[in-house]
């Protein structure tokens, strides 16, 4: 498995974990109206620490794949300069369109 196979199922993690914190964040929300405050607000509580978990779990492999691709341009710098060209050059092309 590649460093960018490992960044893509990583964010596609990522993205499954936000958006079900996003529909807890509604559910309590909803009982919250209904019910009052009291449980909501435990609740909330523990979706903060769920979320603050996510986000340091996000920086921490953002970090991580920061280091893969610097060790990657390290360890082959030709190659990483021809893709940064080959990129530019592209995006060029379709900007110019």
């Amino acid at each position: 498995m590649t460093a960018q196979d490992r960044v893509n199922e990583d964010i596609t993690e990522l993205r499954a974990q936000v958006s079900d914190l996003g529909n807890q964040l509604n559910s309590v929300i909803e009982r919250a109206r209904k019910e009052g405050g009291s449980i909501a607000q435990a609740e909330l509580s523990q979706l903060q620490d769920r979320l603050q978990k996510l986000m340091t779990d996000v920086r921490d492999r953002g970090r991580e794949a920061l280091s893969s691709a610097e060790n990657t341009v390290r360890e082959h710098p030709g190659a990483s300069l021809l893709t940064a060209f080959a990129a530019g050059a592209l995006v060029a092309l379709l900007l110019r369109r």
